[in-house]
């Protein structure tokens, strides 16, 4: 590492020792290190979230809770996950070097040390870092975008249930609403009122940092993380564009498949996020009305620069048709492939709302779980990812 790197490369060291955080601290600064200090595991925790250090030194034995647990609790978090720690510890033990690293330790250090080696350990650390980070950089998520063509026509029950498909196949997902008016993703899913993305897109641009974010997703048993709409009238508000591209800098990388349940008003929020995503698809209903909707909408994306092979349209059949139309004709009509239809399934789809569970998780073994599956495939297979 270069003294340039070092002056900019800040260090979090946590120990209930006075004499430690003297003397760990003393020799980071001498190499031009920015120290930050710690006494607990708690504060540690918060001193994570607010100073982001880029190495964290962690004394195994501390006042509240353990170093092992807070090692635990970052390996958890996708912000954390690979922040580099070494664990400090007067323990010297193969079992407690073993608990060290299975808690997520990169580096294991026996108390007491020279300085001279806790800084080469620290060099070395930083180093292997950096040049892994260059060496395999993350692919940044693979955005998906759901739309209506117009209201009440299944997009957000689409959208839940293929975010959920992908999480059931060990990916990380993140399912978002993009609207400025009420979400209806904690509705479908019995969820008590909490945070949602009103808090994150009325803040600062400077403090839309992945560690700000976090906190207001929910988690779901499947793995799937939830970003939902505004639950009160009090939080509708435009969401501006530059928001939802900052939002987008962040989340990608955390991310293996960003899903986005998206307004199907023509405003800049919605343009911004459509611009973000690799692949769009309309969900229409077989009848007249919702046909003639998804034209505009079809167009709308079109003039946004969506492109065939980046669009496909879900059929869904929400309620028995007397005369429904025609897969064909819908497929004239709109100009794009179909990938999939949804059949008609009211009673599943109340009774998995009522449980609080998208149909996928609730009959893991129907007709309308298959279809689902069969969607979510030809969305993760399309040429658009390059794969």
């Amino acid at each position: 590492m270069s003294e340039t790197t070092e002056r900019f490369t800040k260090i979090l060291v946590v120990d209930d020792e006075p004499n430690v955080l003297r003397m760990v601290g003393y020799a980071l600064h001498t190499e031009g290190f920015a120290v930050v200090v710690a006494k607990n595991g708690a504060e540690a925790l918060a001193k994570i979230q607010s100073e982001t250090p880029d190495l964290v030194i962690l004394d195994v034995l501390l006042p509240d809770i353990s170093g092992e647990e807070v090692c635990k609790q970052l390996r958890m978090k996708p912000e954390t996950l690979d922040l580099p720690i070494i664990m400090l510890s007067a323990r010297s033990e193969v079992p407690d070097k073993v608990r060290g690293f299975e808690a997520g330790a990169d580096e294991y250090i026996v108390k007491p040390i020279t300085p001279e080696e806790l800084i080469a350990r620290i060099k070395a650390l930083l180093l292997r870092y950096q040049q892994v980070r260059h060496i395999t950089p993350k692919k940044p998520a693979r955005v998906v975008g759901f739309i209506g063509a117009k209201g009440g026509v299944g997009t957000t029950t689409v959208a839940l249930n293929i975010a959920t498909s992908l999480a059931l196949q060990q990916k990380k997902v993140l399912a978002a609403e993009v609207r400025s008016d009420y979400g209806t993703f904690s509705a479908q899913l019995n969820l008590a009122q909490g945070q949602n993305q009103s808090s994150i897109f009325t803040s600062d641009l400077e403090h839309m940092q992945a560690r700000n974010i976090y906190p207001h997703l929910v988690e779901l048993p499947s793995g799937l993380k939830l970003l939902t709409g505004p639950q009160k009238v009090a939080d509708y508000r435009e969401l501006e564009p530059q928001r939802m591209e900052a939002f987008f800098q962040i989340i990608t990388p955390i991310f293996d498949y960003v899903i986005l349940d998206i307004s199907c008003h023509p405003d800049g929020a919605s343009q911004a996020a459509i611009q973000q995503c690799g692949y769009v698809a309309l969900v229409v209903e077989p009848e007249s009305t919702s046909l003639a909707a998804g034209i505009r909408i079809a167009d709308q994306l079109n003039t946004w620069g969506v492109k065939a092979g980046k669009f496909g349209i879900i059929v869904v059949n929400r309620a028995p048709l007397v005369v429904p139309l025609k897969v064909d004709q819908i497929k004239t009509q709109l100009g794009h492939d179909i990938i999939g239809v949804v059949p008609n399934g009211c009673d599943v789809f109340v009774a998995a709302q009522n449980a609080g569970l998208p149909v996928i998780t609730y009959r893991p073994g129907g007709d309308i779980t298959r279809v689902f599956s069969e969607i979510t495939k030809k969305i993760s297979d399309a040429p658009v990812w390059g794969v």
